[in-house]
């Protein structure tokens, strides 16, 4: 990583804005729209179960996009994916801040989905290109990054809310985001010319030209479906165990707003993650890691009355497993079992399972805790999905043969 240290900070530097884009488009709340009680056309829904349907959009956007990366060639271009999909976020970005309609916001999160997933999917693929031993960090720091950007999308979100109370498009804070967006577009154009000029690594090795390791073989496959059990595990874990701790185990509001926060800032630790990874296998500490989460969430599940420290700190290991080593070493684990010139495609079905899943386990959620108690439910939206993961990734090292895997230079 020290002789690319160019590549390395430029890449790093690209992504804040990249993430905070995402976030702010992610995250603006429909109710806040000035005109939000219209009704959308064809008598679509406002909410697809607990999530809007601005947000159901925009992750069938990011899912259906990244199944065309995987079916797109191998050849596509890195840079141009990421130019295009930054221009097509920033756009949509900008513009979903100014929404006063759902039906507006929902036709910028459709087109901000195609932007993030064309960016990510580009960035993530040159950067493990860059740093072939470094896969599962580079993927590490992209999850630091966006937790970061949270920060700002937050400040940046309260400042939407005031422009609709408002009730009109303010020309200059519009004039200055354009400007902005722009700069920022020449700023990363110029980065990739630059270390154009400077020499490329080849996509292509020639110990990777085997065709057998291609993204649609048996083990990457495996890894796909075992991408789908992150967020069928992880997308309620915040909601789930809240009200688990108020409703069944008694704890104050206060401590279980403590608890949550501390199990979601194990997100910041997400480097570490990808350090280990890079170290000792990703495949190896998924099948370490998956295992003892789930039986953490079932001891935890069981309602004894454990000390609040020692609940925290169980609840902080799993959140640190769902958020950082199982969605960081998964990815790696996709990207390494083809070979690099497909990488894009690996990264694109990844997003195909995260995105989609998202969607199934809030609509499965919804249905679920209708039906069954909360310890059921503990255990069938998160103990079941940890099992099966570690499963389809222990069938899938067994396949894969020394054909199937990339061979990393020395």
């Amino acid at each position: 990583m020290h002789k690319n240290k160019k590549q390395a900070m430029g890449m790093l530097a690209l992504m804040l804005p990249t993430t905070l884009l995402f976030l702010v488009l992610s995250g603006m709340d429909p109710t806040k729209l000035p005109l939000a009680s219209e009704a959308l056309p064809f008598g679509v829904p406002a909410s697809l179960g607990n999530i809007p349907i601005a947000s159901a959009i925009f992750y069938v956007s990011m899912g259906l996009t990244g199944l065309v990366l995987a079916l797109l060639p191998e050849t596509l271009s890195r840079r141009k994916a990421l130019l295009a999909g930054f221009l097509l976020l920033a756009v949509a970005a900008l513009m979903g801040l100014y929404s006063r309609t759902l039906f507006e916001l929902c036709c910028w999160s459709l087109l901000g989905g195609i932007g993030c997933t064309m960016n990510i999917c580009a960035w993530v693929s040159i950067g493990v290109t860059y740093f072939p031993r470094h896969c599962a960090l580079v993927v590490g720091l992209m999850i630091c990054f966006t937790a970061v950007s949270n920060i700002f999308a937050n400040k940046l979100s309260a400042i939407q809310h005031a422009i609709n109370e408002q009730g009109e498009l303010p020309v200059l804070p519009a004039l200055a985001g354009m400007l902005i967006l722009i700069l920022l577009y020449l700023l990363i154009w110029h980065f990739f010319q630059q270390i154009s000029a400077s020499g490329e690594p080849r996509f292509i090795r020639p110990e990777a030209r085997n065709p057998v390791g291609s993204v649609w073989s048996r083990g990457p496959l495996l890894l796909f479906l075992a991408a789908i059990c992150l967020p069928l595990s992880a997308g309620n874990f915040d909601y789930l165990y809240s009200l688990y701790m108020r409703e069944i185990l008694g704890f104050p509001i206060k401590t279980v707003g403590v608890v949550i926060g501390i199990a979601m800032s194990a997100t910041l630790l997400s480097p570490l993650a990808g350090w280990l990874g890079d170290r000792h296998g990703a495949v190896k500490m998924l099948l370490i890691t998956l295992p003892i989460t789930a039986a953490i969430g079932g001891l935890i599940s069981l309602g004894w009355q454990l000390p609040v420290e020692v609940l925290m700190l169980l609840v902080f290991l799993i959140g640190f497993a769902l958020t950082a080593v199982f969605y960081i070493n998964i990815l790696a684990a996709l990207i390494q079992s083809v070979p690099p010139m497909q990488n894009m495609r690996a990264v694109g079905l990844f997003y195909v399972a995260f995105n989609l899943g998202i969607l199934a386990a809030d609509v499965l959620f919804t249905h679920l805790k209708e039906m069954v108690g909360w310890t059921t439910l503990v255990l069938l939206q998160l103990v079941l999905p940890l099992v099966l993961a570690t499963v389809l990734v222990w069938l899938a090292q067994r396949i894969m043969t020394p054909d199937d895997q990339t061979v990393l230079p020395d």
